[in-house]
């Protein structure tokens, strides 16, 4: 009978009836017609197989299993002593060879390397240490006086060495239990200002005890600037309104401006009264005015305000409102150099502005600004976390 090849699977059927056209595969039970998948069986030939087994020759095996061992001794030996050579140390060893010298980078100047660059101060009770230092202001010969909430304004040559103490009463005929001095300046003929409790205390050139006292009761004094004529100007309020007052070297009253800086704005501040309260001022050499709302001063205060409502007012040097530009939201104050340049504190940055309000350059520091003013040569000193610095003209 021929064998069947499934066309499924390919397996090979040999058991199927021979007068039946299909039959099924025994592997994959594939059903197929038998007539298109008969296949002959190819017949393997026979093998004639000998009838005694020829072993090899004993001699032979024994000969290549010997010649298999040395072969591989002699790999073993020869690995083992190339290791040696890599780890040995030789019986006598090489001088060392010296390491070339490196030349050592040259590390970023820090900021004390700057030219004219000055730090002193710190916290403390003692000379040359603050509480809470919040004011500075440098004279005509380099010295340096600051001021602190403990009431004391202290001098420092220009080396940052102390020099002398004043004790500033909390209470005088004017004014009573002061907490903290709000501003100092000194004027060209070396006489201190100190501004407290709503009132400036003027103290001439080597005196200890105030010798002039300037208030507008029962207004209260926010903030003064002096004049390079020698007179000065004034900001003082009711808790409703500002007044901007010019005030000639002898100590007089000239002229007053009301709402001088709310009105320039149209400054709809809310609540009106904490807001007079920040206002700043200062004047170049020319005498033209720039005011300030100086924000940082306020402490925990808040209060409700428009962009517009922040931003700096310049005035003629008669008062006369000229225009209004430069945002600032978080100002300790205001500076002009000897260039009519504008400087404004915001945070720990110190951004500076021509007259008509063009950025020029910023300086950026890493702590909050408390307080900082300018000398004669445009040099900047600078309060931060009870430390005094100065740094070079911008």
């Amino acid at each position: 009978m021929e064998a069947l090849i499934c066309p499924q699977c390919g397996g090979q059927i040999t058991e199927y009836r021979p007068d039946a056209k299909f039959t099924t595969c025994s592997y994959c039970a594939t059903k197929f017609v038998i007539a298109d998948n008969k296949e002959k069986v190819p017949i393997p030939p026979a093998y004639d197989y000998p009838t005694t087994t020829q072993l090899p020759n004993l001699n032979m095996v024994i000969g290549i299993i010997a010649g298999i061992g040395l072969l591989a001794g002699v790999i073993i030996f020869a690995t083992f002593a190339s290791k040696n050579n890599r780890t040995t140390p030789p019986s006598t060893p090489p001088k060392a060879t010296p390491s070339p010298v490196l030349a050592k980078a040259e590390p970023a100047k820090p900021a004390k390397e700057l030219p004219n660059y000055l730090e002193f101060g710190g916290k403390g009770t003692g000379n040359g240490l603050f509480q809470d230092a919040g004011s500075i202001a440098v004279d005509t010969k380099g010295r340096i006086y600051v001021s602190d909430d403990s009431l004391r304004v202290q001098q420092f040559d220009e080396n940052g060495q102390f020099l002398k103490l004043w004790q500033i009463p909390a209470s005088g005929q004017v004014y009573q239990k002061a907490r903290t001095i709000d501003k100092i300046a000194v004027g060209s003929d070396g006489n201190l200002y100190v501004a407290l409790g709503g009132v400036i205390l003027a103290y001439k050139e080597g005196a200890t005890e105030p010798t002039r006292t300037i208030h507008f009761a029962p207004d209260n004094i926010q903030d003064f600037a002096l004049r390079s004529d020698g007179g000065m100007l004034a900001v003082s309020t009711n808790d409703q309104i500002e007044t901007l007052s010019f005030i000639n070297k002898a100590g007089k009253v000239t002229r007053r401006l009301r709402g001088f800086h709310t009105d320039a704005l149209d400054a709809a501040i809310s609540p009106r009264q904490t807001a007079v309260w920040s206002i700043r001022v200062a004047t170049d050499g020319a005498g033209n005015i720039f005011s300030v709302y100086a924000l940082g001063a306020l402490g925990s205060y808040s209060i409700n305000y428009n962009s517009e409502e922040l931003q700096i007012a310049r005035f003629s040097p008669d008062g006369k409102y000229v225009n209004k530009f430069v945002q600032s939201k978080d100002s300790c104050g205001i500076e002009v150099d000897n260039q009519s340049r504008i400087y404004v504190s915001n945070g720990s940055t110190i951004n500076i502005y021509t007259s008509n309000g063009d950025l020029i350059n910023s300086l950026g520091l890493d702590s909050h600004i408390a307080a900082f003013t300018l000398d004669a040569a445009n040099n900047m000193y600078v309060v931060r976390d009870d430390i005094v610095t100065r740094r070079p003209a911008i």
